[in-house]
């Protein structure tokens, strides 16, 4: 049990790398599960990177949808931590677990 953490820990490690190492015009495709109503669910989404004055900044979306992006806000060793404003300057926060990720750069 204890080899499987350790190997667990070592994909996790080289996700973070992957999203951090992100220059503009570069992008990950995730296939993410998650739990919605007790039933587990797939959704595909694209993480893009774009410059933001002298920084790279990333936004995450939903492959099959135009709106409903948010902005990288962390990467931590964990997970990405996300965050939009509705039109109510309402701010919104999620967090995409590593764990429950598979991802691939694009192209």
């Amino acid at each position: 049990m204890i080899k499987n953490n350790k190997r667990a820990k070592k994909e996790v490690k080289g996700t973070r790398e992957m999203f951090e190492s992100m220059k503009v015009g570069d992008r990950i495709e995730i296939n993410y599960k998650f739990d919605e109503f007790s039933m587990m669910k797939e959704k595909s989404l694209i993480v893009s990177a774009y410059e933001d004055g002298e920084q790279v900044q990333l936004s995450i979306r939903a492959t099959n949808s135009m709106l409903g992006s948010m902005n990288i806000e962390k990467v931590s060793g964990t997970r990405l931590r996300a965050y939009s404003y509705d039109l109510m300057s309402q701010r919104t926060t999620y967090n995409f677990k590593f764990e429950d990720m598979s991802c691939w750069k694009v192209p």
